[in-house]
């Protein structure tokens, strides 16, 4: 069984809205055995949206639609299905009646353009929307499957998680697909593609894909099989050849961010954290206080952006500074047990760098960085080169130090 995927707006073709439907989508389907083959993208012309709805009926088993089955004059999905499907647009007043109650429930009146959410094309199955006004369109033909579904996310999200997955669990044509997500930080893409180059399987049914990102790049291992035993023993043989090419950069295998990887450390541990950054201005504290519940082993953070603050509130010695300068590791680890005995925590963490793009000199170029660590039996620093944009250099340098955290709390 494969699938298509739709995506109606002006906004979504122009770059204006990130089109974050479609990979939500394509992951559900992915979970229950179902290939997404093509994903569309069209305007808001009738013409157009129907042309799509056609070449998907015609060569996928299931097509999804998202966009354009609001109550505005730029809605107009439900035109183009009904021109597709040669239907009509039919009024509900049952529909009508609901809509009604949940305005008035609001305490609000019904706008009379919301009213056209009581049309509907004739003889689609309607399925409900528990968070909106927009319902879910649904036309079944033997094998095939149409389901157009409104634009805004959640909304969307709501009826594919309640309806749309059941529905599509029930057809027939399904294979089962076996996913590991294996995440990697500290390397690079094409550094990582060298070393696993000779464990990329080359069967039809199973493949490697490399998905990189400013913080790391992940790994996808795929297996789609008949058998889920099977998909899955092939799916663990090549994720453990990988770990023992690579482990040393893996942080999780699933779906875990390294903030709650090492969120989990910390609060499974007992241990708390104070952060002192330069470079990153405060990137390490967000990614830590990104996990609910960081309160439990997150303390605070001193962002030491001038050697001002450095010396005043970190303590680190002028001399020290004088010396070596603000981007070295005597100071790396100095800010780290500063922040540690200024906040009170069992670790101290530390960035302090040179993220660009002006400031590097020969000696110290730009994407040059020190990251320390401070805990109970010493501290250590790390001297990392990165590169990219500043933005980039300093995510880099954020995650590089919640990673170094980690190894430093298994013992690596």
């Amino acid at each position: 069984m494969n699938a298509e995927i739709i995506t109606i707006g002006e906004e979504i073709i122009s770059g204006h809205t990130l089109d974050t439907n479609s990979a939500y989508i394509a992951s559900k389907l992915s979970e229950i055995g179902i290939a997404v083959r093509y994903r569309v993208s069209v305007g808001d012309r009738v013409e157009d949206i129907e042309e799509a709805i056609l070449a998907a009926w015609n060569r996928s088993a299931v097509t999804i639609a998202t966009g354009g089955l609001g109550p505005t004059t730029d809605d107009i999905t439900k035109k183009a299905i009904c021109n597709a499907f040669d239907r009509k647009l039919v009024f509900h007043d049952d529909l009508l009646k609901l809509l009604e109650n949940r305005f008035r429930n609001l305490n609000r009146k019904l706008p009379a353009m919301a009213q056209n959410q009581a049309l509907q094309p004739q003889g689609a199955e309607l399925l409900d929307n528990p968070i909106g006004s927009a319902l879910g369109i649904l036309f079944q033909e033997d094998e095939r499957c149409f389901i157009s579904l409104p634009g805004v996310p959640s909304e969307m999200e709501a009826i594919i998680d309640q309806s749309v997955l059941p529905l599509l669990l029930k057809r027939e044509g399904r294979k089962h697909i076996e996913i590991r997500r294996i995440r990697t930080t500290g390397i690079t893409e094409s550094e990582l593609a060298q070393a696993i180059a000779d464990l990329e399987p080359i069967r039809e049914n199973m493949w490697l894909a490399y998905l990189p990102g400013h913080q790391g790049t992940d790994l996808r291992v795929v297996c789609r099989s008949e058998n889920e035993a099977e998909a899955k023993a092939e799916v663990d043989k090549l994720s453990e050849a990988i770990v023992g090419r690579v482990g040393e950069f893996i942080y999780t295998i699933g779906d875990q961010t390294i903030s709650e990887v090492v969120g989990s450390l910390l609060k499974n541990g007992g241990k708390t954290i104070a952060t002192a950054e330069s470079c990153t201005g405060g990137l390490m504290a967000k990614y830590l206080t990104d996990v609910p519940g960081s309160s439990e082993y997150y303390r605070g953070s001193v962002v030491a952006y001038s050697n001002e603050i450095k010396q005043s509130v970190l303590k680190v010695p002028p001399e020290m500074l004088e010396q070596y300068g603000a981007v070295s590791a005597q100071v790396a680890e100095a800010m780290a047990t500063g922040v540690r005995s200024l906040i009170g925590a069992d670790f101290g963490l530390s960035s302090t760098g040179i993220a660009g793009p002006d400031g590097g000199t020969p000696e110290k170029p730009v994407g040059l960085v020190y990251i320390g660590c401070a805990q109970a039996s010493g501290v250590v620093s790390k001297k990392v080169n990165l590169f990219g944009t500043r933005h980039r250099v300093r995510e880099r340098s954020a995650t590089m130090a919640l990673d170094i955290l980690r190894k430093i709390m298994i013992g690596r």
